[in-house]
């Protein structure tokens, strides 16, 4: 059950792109969708693809930043980006590339956004209007299964429903899955068109993620497991999987969508600093 993609264009590019729509999809999420000219050569990536999207200071405004080095080092770059003031730097927030549409006039994508609090990408995103601009690296993809699963689990709040969404709709015909998704409230459940055998628990207003996964079954006799969400939730449900369900670490893909308490321009500072300092990702 192994994912391929293909690549045209490398996903570290600097990229500039215009809303040709945006439309709420549910009471919580707005669907963007975006095109342009430097769309041409995006690369394709797993179903679970995700960007760096960098919101304009200002509405109408298109974002500054700084040029990506001739010799593409993204890491220098993103120090460049990191060292902008405070005042101008563009806040930058990660969505799933939720769809994507080739034609002979270009690429236009789709890219679902979770109004998740107060934060830059929610306040763009309550307002959104096609003409409006913004910037973005990607897509980079996570989910990987390989031949020896025979089934898979995603699991993960309502910021992971959509690359869930995406990882669904993509799945091989019969491939048996379970989602496991944490949402505010029932208006938030939502249906994928699939032609896998898919199950979805919607957990809202109750239990925890943990909880329910404590309680439920895992499908396949080696299934490959998906994880994302806010950081220390992930952090409790991929210890239950090791620690209690003897689930092998190589079996789980695992992200940190968010980080409670800390937006994630602080919390990508902070890593970027930990990794310059040798130091080793917490577990």
């Amino acid at each position: 059950m192994t994912a391929e993609a293909t690549t045209t264009g490398t996903p570290y590019a600097l990229r500039q792109a215009e809303v040709l729509d945006a439309r709420r999809v549910s009471p919580a999420v707005v669907r963007v969708t975006l095109g342009g000219p430097d769309l041409g050569d995006l690369p394709h990536a797993a179903p679970d693809g995700y960007l760096k999207l960098f919101f304009p200071r200002g509405r109408g405004d298109v974002p500054e930043l700084p040029e990506v080095p001739a010799d593409g080092d993204i890491g220098r770059w993103y120090r460049s980006y990191l060292a902008m003031p405070d005042a101008v730097r563009p806040p930058m927030r990660t969505y799933t590339l939720r769809r994507r549409r080739d034609h002979p006039g270009g690429v236009e994508i789709d890219v679902d956004l979770v109004l998740h609090g107060d934060g830059p990408g929610s306040t763009w995103a309550r307002d959104a209007a096609a003409g409006d601009r913004v910037a973005f690296t990607g897509p980079y993809g996570l989910y990987a299964p390989r031949d020896e699963h025979d089934a898979v689990l995603l699991v993960g709040d309502e910021t992971a429903v959509p690359a869930m969404g995406a990882i669904v709709e993509a799945l091989p015909a019969g491939t048996r899955a379970e989602i496991i998704a944490s949402v505010s409230s029932a208006a938030e459940t939502v249906s994928f068109p699939t032609t896998g055998a898919v199950e979805t628990s919607w957990v809202h207003g109750g239990p925890s993620l943990l909880d329910v996964l404590r309680q439920a079954e895992l499908p396949g006799e080696r299934p490959y497991v998906w994880l994302a969400g806010e950081a220390g939730v992930v952090r409790d449900l991929r210890r239950h999987l090791i620690r209690e369900r003897g689930v092998d670490k190589r079996d789980i893909q695992f992200c940190g969508y968010w980080r409670r308490g800390k937006s994630e321009d602080q919390a990508a500072a902070e890593a970027l600093a930990a990794a310059e300092r040798g130091e080793e990702p917490a577990e």
